[in-house]
């Protein structure tokens, strides 16, 4: 037996590389998949987050101040900047009708809507004149 055929016996045949590869290729693209879906995901989640803030900022300042408007619709860029309507990525509206006029009670309702994504909505009873 010469060196040479020892050489090749020893080493890896053209099918065993290109499984190997194939192998490696896949774990590749699986990690690909998760790093996509993740960065997916933080992008959500930064726009739920700035939802929750201009929610609860504009139902905070309604419940300290008597509410003038019976229907206001704000508009908001993606870091929660005010903007005019043709530019804006969110869309704040604000509602409140009267709830029950022997406890003069108003339901407030703030609704912030953005793209691709289901609106988040705050709910809260407020004394009327308080």
């Amino acid at each position: 037996m010469s060196a040479h055929d020892k050489t090749i016996r020893d080493g890896f045949t053209l099918v065993e590389t290109l499984i190997a590869l194939a192998v490696i290729m896949l774990g590749f693209m699986a990690a690909l998949v998760m790093h996509t879906s993740a960065v997916r995901s933080a992008a959500i989640s930064e726009n739920q987050i700035t939802a929750v803030f201009l929610a609860e900022s504009k139902m905070e300042q309604l419940r300290v101040m008597t509410p003038s408007a019976a229907a206001i619709e704000e508009y908001f860029d993606r870091n929660g900047m005010e903007i005019d309507e043709a530019n804006a990525f969110f869309t704040r509206s604000v509602t409140l009708k009267r709830q029950c006029p022997t406890q003069f009670t108003n339901e407030l309702t703030v609704e912030v809507t953005w793209p691709k994504a289901m609106s988040l909505v705050y709910t809260s009873l407020i004394k009327a004149g308080s």
